[in-house]
């Protein structure tokens, strides 16, 4: 831990008399999270304080998007938001305090450990991601920022996806939705199961009614769809190469990305924590110009061996032309034709102690036509966790979920402000 975040002063934190600040766990652009005692629970609690939240209205809307998918969403696989302190001037308040659930880590900093995982643990993980995901995704909502820093972890392997500033919920789009097999016969659908807080088993059976609400509009939310997204290395190709109309496969990419990086905790595969890295880290993305130190051209295009595509090709091979059938756009086919040809690297040789069930796992969730990427359902049911699979876990959201501000369009601070109070004062009614 930095000395710098352990022995943080928390003099100006107001927190109430209800939290003990222990010591800080995390800091970034958007302010610091702590870790702290709840008095009136005796648990652990993690606080985010998020600060100048009025300051930018993107961020602005990124952060209510954000605790209002949470409010709503229910699962042991997501990040729940206990409360939000409500600050003393409400009219005027500009740092806002979250408390949620408290994991002891996330796959970032485990991924940095000396820590080694066996293979049941790699399962473990990977399938507690997978239930997290369908849940969301049964709700039309894209995560669209899968990564390790946004998956937290305990050392029993239970998992929270967390941070869903970037979220999407596609309701609303005529022919958008993300989950085909809601209205199945799946006897996954009938399964719910009660469960404690610090059981992560299955979703409680008292969540709440997700809402129906119609009437976004259709061109804003596409629009939205469009925005910035997941991390670079995490990143599907339909994203880098700025497809308009994409789907849930988006986050199947990320999970096979994080999986991989899993693979390398394994001590076979990587024998210090020295030896792991992100299976795809381009460090420049079409259609910027890379860097110019690093170019070559190659049909007209600036190409780096860094750039997040030739990264991808390096090891899943040049795509050919069924591969690239769902790009609509002439310039990115242009681009993509650009590229020498690769041959495509065996999973085997860069996870020497991957089982065949790893291996396939791999093949079908890091494929670059997102038509052929396998689905959530698909994933779930793939032999690689048939020793961790708990069918009461893989359950449906209710219904989908609606982001009613979503179709305001641009908001001034005002009518943001009102909107976070709404929030905030549906955790303080009695």
């Amino acid at each position: 831990m930095d000395k710098k975040l352990s022995s943080k002063n928390f003099s100006d934190w107001e927190v109430g008399d209800r939290y003990d600040l222990i010591k800080v766990v995390g800091s970034g652009s958007y302010g610091s999270v702590a870790e702290a005692t709840d008095k009136k629970s005796g648990k652990k609690v993690a606080i985010k304080r998020l600060n100048g939240i009025f300051e930018d209205n993107v961020d602005c809307k990124r952060i209510l998007r954000e605790i209002h998918l949470l409010r709503i969403l229910n699962h042991p696989n997501l990040i729940r938001i206990n409360e939000i302190i409500e600050p003393k001037d409400l009219q005027n308040f500009d740092t806002l305090y979250v408390v949620t659930e408290y994991c002891q880590s996330d796959l970032k900093k485990l991924f940095k450990s000396p820590i080694h995982l066996c293979m049941i643990q790699v399962q473990t993980l990977t399938y507690n991601i997978l239930t997290g995901i369908k849940y969301l995704h049964s709700a039309e909502v894209l995560h669209r920022d899968l990564k390790p820093a946004n998956v937290l972890i305990n050392e029993d392997c239970s998992v929270k996806i967390c941070d869903f500033g970037l979220a999407r919920s596609v309701e609303g789009i005529e022919g958008a939705h993300i989950y085909d097999d809601r209205n199945s016969n799946s006897p996954q659908k009938q399964q719910t199961s009660s469960q404690s807080p610090e059981k992560p088993a299955a979703t409680s059976s008292g969540r709440p009614k997700l809402s129906k609400e119609k009437g976004i509009n259709s061109k804003t939310t596409k629009r939205e769809l469009t925005g910035h997204v997941v991390t670079r290395w995490y990143r599907a190709p339909e994203l880098i190469l700025l497809e308009k109309d994409y789907t849930a496969a988006i986050d199947i990419w990320s999970i096979g990305c994080i999986f991989a990086e899993l693979m390398n905790m394994i001590k076979e595969n990587s024998p210090t924590f020295l030896d792991r890295s992100p299976l795809f880290p381009g460090s420049s993305c079409f259609p910027l110009s890379p860097d110019r130190n690093n170019t070559v051209k190659q049909g007209g295009f600036p190409h780096s061996h860094s750039d997040q595509l030739n990264v991808i090709f390096s090891v899943l091979g040049t795509p050919n032309e069924e591969d690239m059938d769902f790009v609509t756009d002439a310039k990115a086919i242009e681009y993509l034709k650009s590229f020498k040809q690769k041959k495509r690297v065996d999973f085997k040789d860069l996870f020497p102690a991957a089982t065949p069930e790893c291996i396939d796992f791999l093949n079908k969730t890091l494929v670059f036509n997102p038509r052929k990427r396998i689905t959530i359902d698909a994933a779930l049911n793939h032999p690689l966790f048939t020793p961790v699979r708990d069918i009461k876990k893989e359950v449906f959201a209710d219904g989908s979920v609606v982001l009613p501000f979503e179709k305001e369009g641009d908001m001034a601070i005002p009518r943001l402000r009102e909107l976070f109070i709404e929030e905030i004062k549906r955790y303080h009614t009695k």
